[in-house]
């Protein structure tokens, strides 16, 4: 298996140091195995393939926790622009398509009600 491309390494290092407020919030509440005592990555690089070819592609996951193959993404305003939406859709599928499990908040929902977000995270992780 090929190394990670420097520039997928560079990038994930850059989303971890300039994490949105949301995702530093939520952050607060995930890290250390504070969630049924499961250990959660922030902007982790996962390996996919691509559609019809073993060419490989890296989507970089907001939060992933390995144990259970769960990837969290939080959407702000930009991910209601239709070609966004449709990038996630695509990426999403690929990562289902090798057994990853991807559930996706709002921004919104990480301000105004954690409670129900974190929740949400124990149902999948049980």
């Amino acid at each position: 298996m090929k190394a990670m491309p420097e520039i997928i390494k560079i990038n994930a290092r850059n989303l971890r140091k300039n994490m949105t407020e949301a995702e530093k919030k939520l952050w607060k509440y995930i890290r250390r195995w504070q969630i049924l005592k499961k250990q959660f990555l922030k902007q982790k690089p996962v390996m996919v393939y691509k559609e019809n070819s073993w060419m490989p592609r890296y989507i970089i996951a907001d939060f992933y926790c390995p144990e259970n193959k769960l990837i969290i993404e939080l959407d702000w305003s930009i991910h209601n622009l239709k070609e966004v939406l449709l990038l996630d859709k695509y990426k999403q599928n690929l990562l289902e398509n090798i057994w990853y499990k991807v559930i996706r908040f709002q921004n919104k929902e990480i301000f105004e009600n954690i409670d129900l977000v974190l929740e949400k995270i124990k149902v999948e992780l049980e």
